[in-house]
């Protein structure tokens, strides 16, 4: 398959296949809530059907299935793009259920919030099954690899409806789902204790970020330490217990205002913790800056290969 070819795949076929249904029809249009901006009060993009064409009236731009891939996915190549879009038509074909597919928990602009115990875990099982689960990890810029010690597909329910995300379980056997429309959690919510059996121990607010620290420290040196992942910042007093056991408290919070007041209750229960967000200081998070080092990384990779190529040929 080439973009040519791609860009004749309806796009509301694709939408549909990562999760993104339509908010209402009208003729020959179909409104989503924007999928490639933060989510808003009123649908504001739009697909042609008739011409297989999509617009954000909000960002005044628009194009082909090809282009907004690449919005969706702004740290693959060509290449990569287009065996994500074949990959997701193909894995359709090859499981007995489509609604498994994940649709978005908000498949309209007035869903109500979606609390914890109102999820039913169906089915647990290890990544690499699901290429839609694989694709979005390694947009966040999560090798499999690294992965796969950690989290597990885990297919769920809400009332009637089935979905799919990546799943990082607690110590109580709740997990923490994401998927590239869903942020949420199954009951019950606690924290993740990883042991190594170290004297120090690092803390990351989200799985996303414990397992960036892990893709940074692979091209460096393994990180001899355990590990606590909140899940929340609201379950900071959860872990006070078992912190004041480690000699070394090492601190990957967010630089936000819920950051700065867990790394101060911290400091007030007597903790002796270490800074270290200071890695990513010009960035909202440890996953933030993974992402940004891997986009450098690919743009330096392209400038080195059209050197090497002697450029441009008249």
């Amino acid at each position: 398959m080439n973009i040519k070819q791609l860009n004749q795949l309806p796009i509301t076929d694709f939408l549909s296949k990562i999760g993104i249904e339509p908010s209402y029809k009208r003729g020959e249009s179909q409104w989503y809530v924007s999928p490639i901006r933060e989510p808003e009060h009123s649908p504001s993009f739009k697909v042609n059907t008739a011409i297989n064409r999509w617009y954000d009236y909000a960002l005044m731009q628009g194009g082909k299935l090809f282009d907004l891939a690449e919005r969706l996915y702004p740290n693959q190549d060509a290449n990569s793009l287009i065996e994500k879009v074949k990959d997701l038509f193909l894995f359709e074909q090859q499981i007995p259920n489509p609604s498994f597919l994940a649709k978005p928990i908000w498949q309209s602009v007035t869903e109500k919030p979606v609390l914890a115990a109102a999820i039913t875990i169906n089915e647990v099982k290890p990544l690499g099954n699901n290429p839609v689960i694989t694709s979005y990890l390694e947009s966040r810029g999560i090798p499999l690899n690294i992965a796969i010690p950690y989290c597990q597909e885990v297919y769920y329910q809400l009332e009637d409806k089935k979905y799919f995300a990546a799943g990082f379980e607690n110590r109580s056997g709740g997990y923490e789902l994401r998927n590239a429309y869903f942020k949420g959690s199954s009951s019950p919510k606690d924290i993740t204790h990883i042991e190594n059996g170290a004297k120090s121990i690092c803390v990351a607010e989200g799985f996303m970020d414990f397992l960036s620290l892990l893709t940074l420290q692979k091209h460096i040196h393994p990180i001899r330490s355990d590990f606590l992942v909140l899940n929340s910042v609201s379950l900071a007093d959860r872990s006070l217990d078992l912190l004041q056991r480690y000699r070394s408290i090492f601190l990957y919070l967010d630089h936000d205002n819920a950051g700065k007041k867990t790394q101060e209750k911290f400091q007030l229960a007597g903790l002796k913790t270490v800074d270290a967000s200071i890695i990513y200081k010009q960035y909202k998070d440890v996953n933030d800056y993974l992402v940004s080092q891997k986009s450098s990384q690919k743009e330096l990779k392209k400038q080195q290969t059209f050197k090497k190529s002697g450029g441009l040929h008249l």
